[in-house]
């Protein structure tokens, strides 16, 4: 039993640890930029020792994507306390709240960015963060479509999936070109472009004659 609890112990303990760097790091990353970034001032921060800190985190790669990680799931818990906000209102889900983001959390954007050029290479930390974060994003917008194809508002012959990886694509290119000329309504933008890639212009031109005809 004592052995027990003293393993749950360090276990805690290790997550604490663990979960005030990804803390220490967001706020880094929040507050200068992810170029600004070094394990001693996050160490600092998090309080520890910077040998410390490299015990949890091999490298400074690894604190970007605790970071990164962190940031994800503080950007998950603000999209569906808003999803669940604008249903209740107009009962519709939003997709541009999502890229309502990007406007806000430019630094971690461009953190994410420098993330995904590094993801191809397998040997890299980066590698399997982006697999999952984009595999989540693509079931998270899957849904949705699938939702809006029972509800008669997405054609019914899409395949969810796969109409999701291109609207994560078209999503990443509108994000890189906001970056550098945040000229255009970004938000916007995804919003047409989910339009378009799922029907629903087409859709609604259907339920138009539909209405029509039944009116004759």
């Amino acid at each position: 039993m004592q052995q027990g609890t003293g393993t749950r112990g360090r276990y805690a303990k290790t997550a604490e640890r663990r979960a005030a760097v990804a803390r220490a790091a967001l706020d880094i990353v929040t507050e200068k930029g992810h170029k600004a970034l070094t394990t001693a001032e996050v160490a600092s921060r998090a309080g520890m020792s910077e040998t410390a800190l490299m015990y949890h985190f091999p490298t400074r790669d690894h604190v970007l994507i605790a970071a990164m990680e962190l940031s994800d799931e503080e950007n998950i818990s603000r999209l569906t306390a808003e999803s669940i906000a604008n249903e209740l209102s107009t009962g519709d889900w939003d997709p541009a709240g999502a890229a309502r983001l990007v406007l806000t959390e430019d630094k971690t954007i461009r953190l994410l960015l420098a993330l995904e050029a590094e993801a191809p290479n397998p040997e890299h930390p980066a590698h399997q963060y982006m697999k999952k974060h984009n595999e989540n994003a693509i079931l998270t917008t899957a849904a949705n479509i699938k939702r809006r194809q029972a509800e008669g508002r997405a054609h019914p012959a899409l395949d969810p999936v796969s109409t999701a990886r291109q609207m994560m694509a078209v999503w990443s290119g509108l994000r890189a070109q906001w970056l550098i000329d945040p000229s255009f309504d970004f938000a916007n933008q995804v919003a047409v472009a989910f339009r378009a890639l799922t029907g629903e212009a087409l859709m609604d031109t259907r339920k138009k004659i539909e209405r029509l005809i039944a009116s004759v």
